[in-house]
């Protein structure tokens, strides 16, 4: 098969900013399928990315998104054409240490195969090529919308397994953005009630409190914390806001034997007490995007209409509006979730 037309996308230009483009609409491999793209969420990591040197300019990037197959290659099985589908977005190698050891979840080749990283293009485009493997099938009843926030709730899921944090747990989550409140939301569709979210924003703290989380602001955070968990410390903190501060918090926050989970995104160095870390034989973990059970139980939540699907995803538009969207997540009083960005929005 001979290449096609052109794919219009949103790009990275030199300048950083987010400009439209076109992209050669390559031949499929094999094992490859082109799924035309019906909504891509825009991911705090993106935000982050646009700026960072690690992503070169022309890079398109997206990988939170929900689409119909419209080709596909010729030894592909288990799919077809008109198949509504969301993506893991990387296909593990099966080779390296951490595949063979059973975590495909970190393989150390991902970026080869990662979606919207800087070498192969993502979601933030009319379609993607991507091998078939990473296909996971949408339910007829769960809308393209719904099927956008797939990704991003099982990071949330991931970090709440990593956690351990079960039926019983008190949990405080740090961050009321996009991850953390997908984690506070897994957290209740776990079955765990004892929830308190952290976060200084007082549009975030409603929002979590119309969901029905408890939040509080960084003012005397200790006590209100413990206050809003029956007078105990929690057992599992979760760090979502990627702010430097919030690491050292969590620490102060958890209690004699906890779990800290690090779900932020930060580049930088962060400095913790590592004598508080002793005193309380605490745990500090870290846990990255997901495994495929976790993106399964993902749809299935969304699915049977466990999460308020609609409540988070906060803007629809083109992208064509791509930049002026990011700029508006970039707000620090943004009152935004969750933006997607839609081939015919």
């Amino acid at each position: 098969m001979t290449s096609g037309p052109g794919v219009r996308a949103v790009a990275i230009a030199e300048d950083r900013s987010l400009r439209p483009t076109v992209l050669e609409e390559r031949a499929l491999g094999t094992t490859e399928v082109r799924v035309a793209v019906a909504y891509c969420g825009i991911c705090g990591s993106d935000l982050h990315l646009r700026h960072s040197e690690a992503v070169s300019a022309g890079s398109v990037m997206g990988h939170e998104f929900s689409g119909t197959i419209s080709e596909t290659g010729e030894a592909v099985e288990g799919f077809a054409a008109g198949d509504r589908v969301t993506v893991y977005p990387f296909a593990p190698c099966g080779q390296c240490p951490s595949c063979r050891r059973g975590n495909s979840h970190v393989c150390m080749n991902a970026a080869v195969t990662g979606l919207g990283l800087g070498m192969n293009p993502g979601g933030y485009a009319e379609s993607v090529v991507t091998d078939a493997s990473t296909l996971v099938p949408l339910p007829d009843g769960l809308s393209m919308e719904h099927g956008a926030l797939v990704e991003p709730l099982a990071v949330g899921l991931h970090g709440v397994a990593i956690g351990e944090a079960g039926p019983g747990d008190t949990c405080a989550v740090i961050g009321a953005g996009p991850i953390g409140v997908m984690t506070a939301l897994a957290l209740k569709a776990r079955g765990i009630d004892d929830i308190v979210v952290v976060e200084r924003n007082e549009h975030r703290r409603e929002r979590m409190r119309s969901y029905g989380v408890e939040a509080v602001g960084l003012e005397d955070v200790h006590m209100r914390v413990m206050d809003m968990l029956g007078g105990e410390p929690p057992s599992v903190v979760f760090e979502c806001a990627g702010n430097p501060a919030a690491p050292p918090l969590a620490i102060e926050l958890v209690r004699t034997k906890g779990i800290v989970v690090l779900l932020g995104v930060l580049e930088e160095p962060v400095e913790i007490s590592q004598l508080v870390m002793i005193i309380k034989e605490a745990q500090m973990r870290a846990a990255f995007a997901y495994t495929r059970d976790d993106f399964h139980e993902a749809v299935q939540l969304l699915a049977d209409g466990r999460l308020p699907a609609d409540d988070l995803i906060t803007g629809t538009a083109p992208l064509e509006r791509a930049q002026e969207m990011f700029e508006r997540l970039e707000d620090p009083a943004t009152e935004d979730v969750k933006i997607l960005l839609a081939r015919g929005a």
